[in-house]
């Protein structure tokens, strides 16, 4: 069972990198676009980031599980994880926050401030699994 349950958090570490990417690449793509091009696009980000809602939920529950439930060893890997996976959602709701304002306002000129967010998130994402290989190795 325990496996099982490091498969799931393994993938849905990757749903969160490979997610935070396709919206990074939306960003800069929506960037030269305009019109119904980049309504369109808006429109995608918006539900990509709800399901990157769930899937933040996701890492958190299926990591406290692991926690909890296997008691993997806790060595400094560990918490430097913990630590890229609290910058990963702490990205996450300031990007979620940042594009609610721009969708509500119109303002453009918070795009630059939504890539860096993104781009957090996708960073992050990318340190958490590679750090969580190396802190579950049995």
């Amino acid at each position: 069972m325990e496996r099982l349950l490091l498969i799931a958090h393994f993938i849905v570490i990757a749903a969160g990198t490979g997610m935070s990417f396709s919206n990074y690449v939306n960003l800069r793509v929506a960037a030269s676009e305009s019109g119904e091009r980049r309504a369109a696009l808006a429109h995608l980000r918006r539900q990509m980031m709800q399901i990157a809602d769930v899937i933040v939920a996701l890492i958190w529950a299926t990591g406290l599980a692991l926690l909890w439930g296997v008691r993997p060893e806790i060595n400094s890997w560990f918490h430097i994880k913990i630590g890229f996976v609290i910058l990963l959602t702490v990205f996450h709701v300031l990007a979620r926050r940042t594009a609610g304002k721009m969708a509500r306002s119109g303002d453009v000129s918070l795009q630059p401030r939504l890539e860096l967010l993104v781009a957090g998130v996708w960073v992050s994402a990318l340190s958490a699994i590679s750090l969580a290989v190396i802190a579950f190795e049995t």
